[in-house]
């Protein structure tokens, strides 16, 4: 490899990768600011945020393990933010768990209440924590991996995801069988891409599977949206003039009708 081309997959590809998958980090915060004025998610599914944290703790202990600065630098941001994802999101299922039993008590002859210690959003973060401390535990402390770290914690990182992949998959089986691509978010999907392509670029020039594979997948996926949107247009009620898409990501809305483009906002790349 030349030294521009080294220069250009080694070194410019995966830092404007950190840059991209900050700003997919950062597209729900603006939507749950505004689900905390409303004190309620609305139509947010805040599931993705229990998930994005795995995803980011798990790469930034592949970063430790491979001694990567691009994928360290990416996924600390990721990992502070999807804390604070999830903690807001705590707070409104908290809120509306207080609502439906004051509501139940006020129905109720004998008034009694009972409060739930967690809420769904805090089992899934727990669950997800407890399963890389056992990886990491296993790897790290118990030394199991036998000088195979990095493989084992980058095989971990991967299964986890496969839950990511999960949302573009069901929003492309949603355009498919409304022949309308109002599920899919244009710039979300076009970022995808780019961040998909940016990664895996850098993932072959580092001759790294752990790390082209998936974004190989999620570039497939993000053009396999993207097809979709040309053979299945948007419809023109929801479609802004020009056939650009201008709410912004992970947007709530104001009724229920949008709760398909929330869930089509989740990353289909590997965001690291």
């Amino acid at each position: 490899m030349t030294n521009w081309n080294k220069i250009i997959f080694e070194y410019i590809c995966p830092s404007i990768g950190i840059l991209i998958s900050t700003a997919l980090y950062t597209a729900p915060v603006k939507s749950l600011v505004i689900a905390l004025e409303r004190k309620s998610l609305g139509t947010l599914n805040p599931t993705p945020w229990g998930i994005m944290t795995g995803n980011c703790l798990g790469w930034l202990a592949y970063a430790y393990y491979s001694h990567d600065q691009f994928v360290l630098a990416s996924n600390i941001p990721g990992i502070l933010i999807s804390f604070w994802l999830n903690t807001g999101a705590s707070k409104l299922q908290y809120y509306a768990q207080v609502e439906e039993t004051n509501e139940a008590d006020n129905a109720s002859e004998n008034g009694t209440t009972t409060w739930a210690v967690f809420t769904s959003q805090d089992k899934l973060l727990l669950g997800v924590l407890s399963f890389w401390a056992a990886v990491l535990v296993g790897v790290g402390w118990l030394e199991i991996a036998n000088g195979r770290e990095k493989e084992i914690v980058g095989i971990f990182v991967n299964i986890n995801l496969l839950f990511f992949y999960g949302a573009p998959l069901q929003t492309i089986k949603i355009v498919i069988d409304e022949k309308c691509s109002d599920s899919i978010h244009n710039l979300t999907m076009l970022l995808n891409c780019t961040n998909a392509g940016f990664w895996g670029a850098y993932g072959i020039a580092m001759d790294n599977i752990v790390i082209y594979g998936p974004n190989g997948i999620g570039l497939f996926l993000g053009f396999s949206q993207v097809i979709l949107c040309c053979i299945f247009p948007k419809s023109s009620d929801r479609t802004s003039p020009g056939g650009v898409d201008h709410a912004p990501l992970l947007d709530a809305s104001e009724d229920d009708s949008n709760t398909d483009e929330a869930i089509a906002v989740v990353p289909v790349s590997q965001v690291i």
